[in-house]
C-alpha cells in the first residue's frame, strides 16, 4: 500500500516527477521572496496599503512580458530560456540587501523605493523565463495525466509551503527587525540557486533555432484567437482570478491592520491552510479527472464564495474573531486550490500543437490583468476605507467566484453532459445536495476516488 502521494509520482512518469522536483525548490524560493513575509515586511517598514497593492501586483502584471517571449522560447528552447530567466531573477532580488545602509543614511521611505525596484526586477526577470513554463509541461506531462499531475503539484507545493511558513513564523517570532526578514530572503535566494541545478535535469525543453519576424510572432497568436471556446474560456478564469486577487490580496492586511494578529500567528493560520490542501487536493484533481474540469471548477468556486462571504459578518473587536478566520481561511485556501488545479487542466486540454506557445501566452496574459490589476484596486479600497474597504474587497471575490462557478460549468464542458430539468432546479433540496456533495469530494469520499477494479 503506497502513501497517496507516493502513488501519483508513481503514476505521472520520471520526467514529470523531475519537474516537481525542481517546483519544491522553487515555491521555497518564491515563498520567502514574495511571498505573503513580503507584505508583512512592507507593511513593518510602513509602507502604505495602496504601495502594498501594487507591489502585489508587480508578478502577476510583469507576465504581461510573455507576449514578447515566443521566440526567445523558440530560438533557445523552454530550458535554456528558464536557466537564464531564473539566475537573473535571484540576482537581481539581492538588491534588498542593501536596505539597512539605504534606510539609515536617507530614510524609511527610501527603502521602500529599494523593496519595490527589487520586488519589480525579480518580477520581471521571472517572466521573460514564464513564457517556457507550460509549453515545457505540455511536452513532458501526457495529457491523461493531467489532473493527476496538477493536483500532485498542488499537494507538494503545499505542503513545502507549511514548512516554509513554519520556519518563517520562527524568523519572525516576538518582535522582528529588518535584519529577520532580510534572513527570509537570504533562505529564498539560496534555494533559487539551488533550483537551477534541479531545472537543468529536467529532460526535453529544447529550442527549434528560427529567424525573428513580426508575421511569425503574430501567427504564433493566430490559432489560439480563432478559437472562440478558448477565449471565452480565458474569459472566464481571468474573472475567477478577480476573485481570488480580491480575497487574496487583502488577506493578510486585514489579519494584521484590523485583526492585530502577530506575525507568527499569521504564519501559523497560513501554515494551517497550506496543510489543508495537501490532505484533499488530491481528491480534487481525481475529481476533475473523473467528472471534467468545468463541474470541479464550478463546485469549487461556490464553495469558496460561501465561505469567503462569512468575512462579511466578521466584527475585529470581538475576542472570538480569530478562532473563526482560522478554519474558514484553510477551507478558502482548500477550494481556492481545487479551482487552480482544475482550470490548469482545463487550459492544457484545451490547448493545441500548432499555435501552443500563442495558447498558453494568452492564458498567462488574461491571469496578469487579473492577478495583476485587483491587487492595486484593492489597496486602494483599503487605504480609503478602513474596515469598510475590507469588506468590499470580500464581497466583490464572492459575486466574482459565484458568476465564475456560472460560466465554468457551461464553457468548460469536458464531463459528462448533464441535463438540468425545472424540477431539478426549483427542488429547495438542491443546494443542501450541492454543499453534501463538496464536503464528500473534499473529504475523499467521492467514487473518483475509489481504486479501480483490476481488469
Amino acid at each position: 500500500m503506497r502513501i497517496p502521494i507516493l502513488e501519483s509520482l508513481h503514476e505521472i512518469g520520471p520526467a514529470a516527477r523531475r519537474f516537481l522536483l525542481f517546483q519544491t525548490c522553487n515555491i521555497l524560493s518564491a515563498q520567502s521572496l514574495v511571498g505573503q513575509a513580503m507584505i508583512l515586511f512592507a507593511r513593518h517598514i510602513e509602507m502604505p496599503p495602496s504601495w502594498v497593492g501594487a507591489l502585489i501586483s508587480f508578478m502577476p502584471l510583469a507576465s504581461l512580458l510573455v507576449i514578447f517571449t515566443i521566440q526567445i522560447v523558440s530560438a533557445l528552447g523552454p530550458k535554456r530560456a528558464m536557466f537564464m530567466a531564473w539566475l537573473l531573477r535571484n540576482i537581481v532580488i539581492s538588491v534588498v540587501f542593501t536596505m539597512p545602509w539605504v534606510i539609515d543614511r536617507y530614510s524609511l521611505q527610501m527603502g521602500w523605493y529599494v523593496l519595490l525596484f527589487a520586488t519589480l526586477g525579480f518580477c520581471m526577470f521571472r517572466a521573460l523565463g514564464a513564457g517556457a513554463w507550460f509549453p515545457w509541461l505540455h511536452e513532458v506531462v501526457p495529457e491523461n495525466k493531467r489532473g493527476i499531475f496538477f493536483s500532485t503539484e498542488s499537494a507538494l507545493i503545499q505542503f513545502s509551503t507549511v514548512w516554509v511558513i513554519i520556519l518563517q513564523g520562527l524568523i519572525l517570532r516576538r518582535d522582528p527587525g529588518i535584519a529577520h526578514f532580510l534572513t527570509i530572503y537570504g533562505i529564498g535566494i539560496t534555494a533559487g540557486l539551488a533550483s537551477l541545478i534541479l531545472m537543468w535535469r529536467i529532460p526535453g525543453g529544447a529550442g527549434v533555432p528560427q529567424k525573428f519576424s513580426v508575421r511569425g510572432l503574430l501567427d504564433s497568436y493566430r490559432h489560439a484567437l480563432a478559437d472562440g471556446v478558448y477565449l471565452r474560456f480565458i474569459g472566464v478564469i481571468t474573472l475567477g482570478f478577480f476573485s481570488i486577487a480580491s480575497y487574496g490580496a487583502a488577506l493578510v492586511m486585514y489579519l494584521r491592520d484590523m485583526l492585530h494578529l502577530p506575525e507568527r500567528t499569521i504564519m501559523t493560520m497560513l501554515a494551517g491552510g497550506a496543510m489543508a490542501v495537501f490532505l484533499t487536493v488530491r481528491y480534487w484533481g481525481r475529481f476533475a479527472e473523473h467528472s471534467g474540469s468545468g463541474r470541479a471548477m464550478c463546485k469549487a468556486l461556490i464553495a469558496q464564495s460561501l465561505v469567503i462571504a462569512t468575512f462579511l459578518l466578521h466584527q475585529p473587536a470581538h475576542s472570538w474573531t480569530p478562532y473563526f478566520v482560522a478554519p474558514a481561511i484553510a477551507l478558502v485556501v482548500i477550494f481556492n486550490q481545487a479551482f487552480w488545479v482544475s482550470a490548469h487542466r482545463a487550459m492544457l486540454n484545451f490547448v493545441r500543437e500548432e499555435g501552443r506557445i500563442g495558447y498558453t501566452n494568452l492564458w498567462t496574459i488574461g491571469s496578469a490583468i487579473a492577478l495583476g490589476g485587483t491587487p492595486n484596486l484593492v489597496g486602494w479600497i483599503i487605504e480609503w476605507g478602513g474596515l469598510t474597504g475590507f469588506r468590499i474587497c470580500f464581497l466583490m471575490a464572492t459575486c466574482g467566484g459565484l458568476l465564475t462557478a456560472i460560466f465554468s460549468a457551461r464553457i468548460v464542458r469536458d464531463g459528462v453532459p448533464v441535463q438540468p430539468s425545472l424540477t431539478q432546479m426549483l427542488n429547495p433540496a438542491l443546494p443542501v445536495r450541492t454543499l453534501a456533495r463538496i464536503a464528500w469530494i473534499t473529504l475523499g469520499m467521492h467514487e473518483s476516488n475509489r481504486p479501480e477494479p483490476p481488469q
